[in-house]
């Protein structure tokens, strides 16, 4: 499998995201010592998949995750000095970005914000994770932060909303924990071990409404041990039970399971593998099968992927700064 055209960034990208033809880039550069920085990236895709950078935004921080909500054409990103940045995407004529507030989450600045993940049922929503191992819900127009009680070990890597299982947000952290959150006490509803994950928990997929909606009882999950799972939630009557969930499927991939990005109204499922490139997989019939594997030239980390319109995706990876245009066929 073969990319269908190839650039490379100016700073190391770990984070993607991709509006119509515009594809918005977040950079992480760590100089020596503990001075990190960034920016946030607008390129440009025309019909021959050649890229243009239309814009860069130097940020004081370095941007570790990027999400993009289409319905209220809002971006968060997520910063190595606690806070994330809330921005106004604008795609009248030339698209640009606009800063419209930062909001510090963790006091302690030398804790990074790992991930944000927005609430699939309320647009001024967001799920954050940090390296304190805590994860907290950020209302994006009053900055209200609301901590979820239960902590990991270690860091906080990732975290899902629930679309199919009550008002529930699962986190994943380096402790190889995977905890169900109950938004209405904040306190958790099960917390998993090594008995289900031999590494840390660095992705989490739950069904949507476009994605593997016949099976809203399971969830996925991508570890550091190289492994993708699929769980069974144990639900009755939309209630989680306070039992940890069984593992269903578990399929070796040969690379830590980084990122995991369904395609919208499809059963397929892109995975950003690290070091070993990608896989293309699908739910077929709630069970993992795996379809395709690329790499291309991504010889360091793979952090970064979204799925573009007709059936192609965008990867990155970090030290190499190389990102790949690919088609899913």
């Amino acid at each position: 499998m073969q990319p269908l055209s190839t650039f490379t960034t100016e700073l190391p990208p770990c984070c993607v995201q991709v509006y119509d033809d515009f594809v918005f880039v977040g950079t992480y550069k760590l100089e020596e010592g503990t001075k990190r920085w960034g920016s946030l990236d607008i390129y440009r895709c025309d019909a021959l998949h050649k890229f243009t950078r239309i814009e860069n935004i130097a940020t004081q921080s370095a941007i570790l995750d990027i999400k993009l909500n289409h319905n209220s054409s809002l971006l968060v990103s997520a910063h190595s000095e606690g806070y994330i940045s809330v921005w106004k995407v604008d795609i009248e004529g030339s698209p640009s970005l606009s800063l419209l507030k930062k909001i510090q989450i963790a006091e302690d600045t030398t804790v990074l914000v790992t991930s944000v993940h927005f609430n699939p049922t309320t647009a001024t929503q967001v799920v954050a994770t940090l390296t304190s191992g805590y994860s907290a819900i950020v209302d994006l127009e009053n900055s209200s932060i609301t901590w979820l009680e239960t902590a990991h070990e270690l860091e906080c890597w990732t975290a899902n909303f629930s679309e199919t299982v009550g008002p529930v947000v699962y986190t994943g952290g380096d402790d190889a924990g995977l905890i169900a959150h109950d938004l209405r006490t904040n306190t958790s509803v099960f917390r998993t071990g090594h008995r289900h994950h031999e590494a840390g928990v660095v992705s989490i997929l739950s069904p949507t409404s476009s994605w593997n909606s016949n099976h809203p009882y399971q969830l996925w999950t991508g570890s550091y041990d190289d492994k993708v799972r699929a769980f069974d939630l144990r639900v009755i009557n939309d209630e989680l039970y306070a039992i940890p969930p069984t593992i269903k499927q578990e399929e070796y991939l040969g690379g830590g399971v980084w990122r995991l990005i369904p395609k919208p109204g499809t059963d397929r499922v892109l995975a950003c593998c690290m070091y070993d490139g990608g896989r293309i997989m699908a739910s077929s019939d709630g069970h993992i099968q795996v379809d395709r594997t690329f790499k291309g030239q991504h010889e360091s980390m793979l952090y970064g992927a979204d799925w573009m319109k007709d059936d192609k995706f965008i990867t990155c990876s970090f030290y190499d700064k190389i990102v790949h245009i690919w088609e899913d066929k």
